[in-house]
């Protein structure tokens, strides 16, 4: 009997419809049933609803038992219940990328519990809080500029903190008044190099930082790393006309030791950034002027790709490699989806050009992280800062209207051919016979149509680029200045492409194509940048006129093997010229980085060892030339042209100025020391080679394999020992 109470307990009927339960009629419980039918009204019967399954039931116990752990986990990370925006942003950014359209298959309930489950492990992956970076490794304080070198001291740089019983670091700032000329010197004359900002809320950064430090709240560590790096960036750029127009340092000199300052602060910030807290949009911004300033001090450096994988990882915990996935189409037309696109693209056009740098046997070449099937973010449009705002258009300004926008988006088309130069020249074939010569060749065609197809006002003058674009005489300086690095990149990948086979042309026809390439590109590579000092366009910064030194060593290195070889050219002295021109360069930049006293003498030592030059004579007294006023050499430069190229001074009228002349102008480099520069005997030798370059050179007995490979070797031991100090 119990048993058969039981089964009829869980045994459950269809309820009687609702018009027999209305009337009290007996229902035979079909639909329709056969009161509703003899009477022609619908019939209306409930079927009673499935009861859940037994598998829902451990989903929502694992669901909650999952909430719980993580409840726990939240409340021992984030004690003060603060969340910082930069985690709220990669929150968001990440569950759009990676939510999928809800299945209506699973209730709402469940749809809530995954919800919440999603956010909470957002947050335990956001890391450490803010206060922990700035406050317990870090005292920001405002200082005068005048007085800030004193207050940096060695033994005034740390204190001891009993709160976290360690040492705390003292990062002092310029007063606001000072920050907002570093500020304008930043916009003015730096910025439009790497512009992935958005320049009219720059001064709100600024404003916010020193609004928090002055109330003694927290400080975001994207913005003070943003804000720190562009004042590393402008004192690193100081010049003579800065401190005469601005004030703020008594000369460049007090400038560039500010500057190592600033910037070893911003390095220590990234440091801990990277392991303890989320960075900002802001904090990449201000990782990619860093990589602007170590590339201009160090070059390709360690240093550099260090920057870069830092940027790169930050930007991936943003989002910004998915800004445009359908998820995150509520905010394609905003400023900070624009702002992401450029400087998601131009970590991309970083990471690609450099997959192909021009150097020498690089092993890391050929390698690049950014992958197109990994990322869903659009180009950013080629927009002025005016015209981005929230729910603009998806449209930007023709090709051939200059824009903020127009070098980065060149930019991005060259690292676009960089990157399949790395994957149709596999670094594994670069040195063998299997890598394909029509595959050169397609590659150069490819370059050679991006050179055709560059905009026009890349290649004016400042004075056309401002009458025919109605832009002011600034804007159009930056546009010249963009046009001749923009040349200088193109001309260095197309010889850095064809130089494997100048040598073999030499004795192999079939390769007579890539060496003519290889020279004309050397040879356009001297004269653009000899082109940005005549036309003053690197006046008002410090930053070398030699943008990418290593291409104009390289041109050097070229320029000289096709003298060697042409012993009965008739542009013998054309090319003479040329290459005197290349080693001047050289030489004048040597105080500007250690990085051109590495390439200086490198070469020096491999053409002593390979007899290209007469040897150094111990003891022989030597004369060293006078010094010239620069105007005068450039403007001799352009004074004649031999067979359609400019004739430049001989190399007899180059002037070498002594070391110590050059040592007591008071210009140094960041963290650059006395000893990494070249020493009285080298300035001879200059002579010594300029001379030999007038005699003739014999190279029967030359190896240039040997060169090239002895010329790598040395400078790869003195870039370890370099990034060993």
């Amino acid at each position: 009997m119990p048993k058969e109470t039981q089964t009829r307990s869980s045994r459950q009927r269809p309820i009687s419809c609702r018009f027999c339960r209305s009337r009290k009629l007996r229902c035979n419980r079909e639909a329709p049933c056969s009161n509703c039918t003899s009477r022609g009204i619908s019939c209306e019967l409930e079927t009673l609803s499935r009861p859940p399954s037994d598998t829902d039931s451990p989903t929502k116990t694992e669901l909650l038992d999952r909430i719980r752990k993580l409840e726990e986990l939240v409340e021992k990370v984030h004690r003060d219940s603060r969340q910082t925006s930069a985690g709220e942003q990669s929150s968001e950014s990440a569950s759009h990328c990676t939510q999928q359209t809800p299945n209506s298959d699973v209730s709402p309930h469940v749809q809530h519990l995954d919800r919440d489950v999603a956010y909470l492990e957002s947050v335990c992956d956001a890391g450490g809080s803010e206060r922990s970076l700035l406050h317990d490794k870090f005292r920001f304080q405002i200082c005068s500029v005048q007085h800030m070198l004193e207050m940096q001291q060695p033994r005034n740089s740390y204190s001891f903190s009993t709160a976290n019983s360690g040492l705390v670091k003292h990062v002092w700032l310029p007063e606001y008044s000072e920050a907002k000329v570093l500020l304008e010197k930043f916009v003015r004359h730096i910025a439009h190099f790497h512009h992935v900002y958005h320049m009219p809320s720059l001064p709100n950064v600024l404003d916010r930082v020193y609004s928090c430090l002055n109330q003694r709240i927290h400080v975001k560590s994207g913005e003070i790393i943003l804000l720190l790096s562009i004042f590393g960036s402008s004192s690193h750029s100081w010049s003579q006309d800065d401190c005469r127009e601005r004030g703020l340092f008594s000369s460049p000199v007090e400038a560039h030791r500010q500057s190592e300052v600033w910037v070893t602060a911003t390095e220590d910030l990234i440091g801990i950034a990277n392991r303890t807290t989320p960075v900002s949009i802001e904090g990449i911004q201000g990782i990619i002027i860093m990589l602007f300033v170590a590339n201009a001090v160090d070059g390709i450096s360690r240093r550099c790709r260090s920057f870069t994988n830092m940027a790169l990882s930050f930007a991936r915990e943003l989002g910004l490699h998915c800004i445009d996935h359908p998820s995150n189409a509520h905010l394609a037309n905003t400023v900070q989806a624009e702002v992401g696109r450029r400087v998601w693209w131009w970590l991309v056009s970083c990471d690609w050009s450099v997959a192909m740098a021009a150097r020498f046997n690089d092993v890391p070449m050929g390698i690049y992280q950014c992958h197109l099937r990994h990322m869903m973010t659009n180009k950013p449009l080629n927009l002025d800062d005016e015209y981005v705002v929230d729910g603009m258009s998806c449209a930007g300004m023709p090709a051939s209207q200059p824009t903020a926008l127009s070098y980065t988006l060149q930019r991005v088309r060259m690292a676009e051919i960089s990157r399949n130069m790395a994957d149709r020249t596999s670094p594994l074939t670069a040195h063998t016979s299997t890598r394909s010569y029509h595959i050169i060749m397609d590659i150069d065609t490819e370059l050679q149509l991006l050179l055709n197809d560059t905009p026009p006002f890349f290649s004016m003058a400042v004075k056309d680029i401002s009458r025919i674009y109605l832009v002011d005489e600034h804007r159009a300086m930056c546009i010249a200045q963009q046009g001749h690095k923009f040349h200088s990149l193109l001309y260095a990948l197309r010889c850095k492409l064809h130089l494997p086979y100048l040598s073999r042309a030499f004795t192999n026809t079939e390769y007579a194509s890539s060496r003519d390439i290889c020279i004309q590109s050397a040879q356009l590579i001297i004269q653009t940048e000899a082109d940005i000092e005549m036309a003053g366009l690197c006046k008002a910064t410090r930053y070398s006129p030699i943008g990418l030194i290593m291409s104009v060593f390289m041109a050097c290195i070229v320029l000289l093997m096709d003298l060697c070889h042409s012993q009965d050219s008739q542009h013998r002295e054309r090319q003479r010229s040329e290459i005197a021109r290349a080693i001047q360069m050289l030489e004048d930049a040597r105080h500007e980085s250690y990085l051109v006293a590495k390439f200086l003498d490198s070469m020096m030592q491999v053409l002593r060892k390979h007899k290209i030059a007469p040897p150094k004579l111990v003891g022989q007294p030597t004369q060293t030339p006078t010094l010239h006023e620069k105007d005068s050499a450039i403007a001799s430069t352009h004074s004649d042209s031999i067979n359609g190229f400019p004739s430049v001074p001989t190399p007899m009228s180059i002037s070498i100025p002594p070391s110590g002349a050059q040592a007591s102008n008071g210009t140094s480099g960041v963290g650059v020391t006395g000893d990494r520069f070249a020493t009285e005997e080298d300035i001879p030798y200059l002579c010594e080679l300029t001379r030999t370059l007038n005699e003739g050179l014999d190279v029967s007995d030359f190896n240039w394999d040997d060169i090239f490979l002895d010329l790598d070797a040395s400078f790869l031991l003195r870039s370890e020992l370099s990034d060993r100090r």
